[in-house]
C-alpha cells in the first residue's frame, strides 16, 4: 500500500467487556446477539479519539513506514444515538471530535494530510444542495464534487500536496470505465447505515 485513506465516521460505539473489542453498532443490529452483560455503550471523547487514531496510524506505519495517509471525516450524520439528546446534537459532537482529531494528526504526523470532504458537503455555501430529501444521504452530485476535487489535489501532476507518488490517474480510470458513477468507485456502506434498514 502506498496511500491509506481513512474516513472517520462516528464516536459512538459498543465495547466488549471481556476483551475491549469495539463495535460501531450494537451486536444484534446487523448480526450477533445483544447482551448488555457483555457489551456496553461508549461515546469516545476527544482525548480517547486522538489517542486511538494516533495508535492506529503508528501501527500502520509500523507495518509500512513509507505509507502516505489522507484523513477525511464523513459528512453523513448519525442515523440514531444512544445518548439522551437529539440526534442532531449527537452528530455535531461526533463530527467535531473527529474533525479535531483528524487535524491534530495532520498537524503532527509526517506525510499525513486532511482532505475536507466533510466541509465540501456540509458547508452553508452549498445550502444543503448535496443532501437528499432525508437531509442525511449525500447525493451523487455531492460525491462527484468531492471526488473531482480529491483527484485535482491528489491526482497526477498535483502541486498541492507533499503526498507522492500520485494516488490515482483520473483520466486513466475514466478510460477504464471505473468512474462513470460513484457507485462503481465506492461500494462501501458505513456500518451505522445498517440502522436505517431496521
Amino acid at each position: 500500500m502506498e496511500v491509506f485513506v481513512f474516513t472517520l465516521g462516528l464516536t459512538e460505539a459498543w465495547v466488549d467487556r471481556r476483551d475491549g473489542a469495539v463495535f460501531p453498532i450494537a451486536p444484534g443490529v446487523a448480526g450477533g446477539v445483544y447482551d448488555p452483560s457483555l457489551v456496553s455503550f461508549h461515546n469516545f471523547n476527544l482525548t480517547e479519539t486522538i489517542s486511538d487514531l494516533k495508535a492506529a496510524l503508528r501501527f500502520i506505519r509500523g507495518q509500512n513506514p513509507g505509507v502516505k495517509i489522507i484523513l477525511t471525516v464523513s459528512p453523513v450524520s448519525l442515523n440514531a444515538t444512544m445518548e439522551d439528546q437529539h440526534v442532531a446534537v449527537a452528530t455535531a459532537y461526533s463530527k467535531s471530535v473527529l474533525r479535531i482529531a483528524a487535524q491534530e494528526m495532520a498537524d503532527t504526523v509526517s506525510d499525513c494530510v486532511y482532505f475536507p470532504s466533510y466541509e465540501l458537503i456540509t458547508s452553508p455555501v452549498t445550502r444543503s444542495s448535496y443532501f437528499a430529501e432525508d437531509g442525511r444521504s449525500v447525493l451523487e452530485a455531492g460525491v462527484e464534487h468531492v471526488m473531482r476535487l480529491f483527484f485535482h489535489h491528489f491526482g497526477v501532476g498535483s502541486a498541492h500536496t507533499t503526498l507522492s507518488p500520485p494516488l490515482i490517474d483520473e483520466a486513466n480510470l475514466r478510460t477504464q470505465n471505473h468512474v462513470s458513477k460513484m457507485s462503481q468507485v465506492i461500494d462501501a456502506l458505513c456500518d451505522e447505515e445498517a440502522l436505517r434498514n431496521d
